[in-house]
């Protein structure tokens, strides 16, 4: 997947982008493959009403996906359907720490 990495801003680093891939394993961490996709589809389709590009309300069906195609959705998503990086990040942050009781910072 091709995307411009100015459209990211300051958030465009090696560090960010690694504690994203990061967040996604343990989105799914300890449960069986199927429904640790499951779960990181079901965040990702979330993320779709925070568009600000008009996206909000247009449906998105995300099949299960492992760490690493949930990671590229997430950069399809925040780049090209307008939903703000920083917030998308929070959002994933809180999700795991939510689920896991994960803590990282965005």
């Amino acid at each position: 997947m091709r995307y411009d990495a100015a459209q990211f801003g300051s958030f465009d680093g090696l560090d960010n982008r690694r504690e994203i891939m990061i967040l996604f394993q343990r989105l799914g961490d300890g449960l069986p493959d199927q429904i640790a996709n499951e779960r990181r589809a079901a965040w990702l389709q979330s993320l779709i009403p925070h568009s600000v590009s008009g996206m909000a309300t247009s449906p998105l069906i995300v099949q299960p996906c492992d760490a690493i195609e949930a990671y590229r959705l997430f950069v399809a998503i925040t780049g090209v359907l307008g939903v703000p990086i920083y917030k998308a990040a929070k959002m994933l942050d809180e999700e795991v720490r939510r689920k896991r009781g994960v803590c990282c910072h965005y």
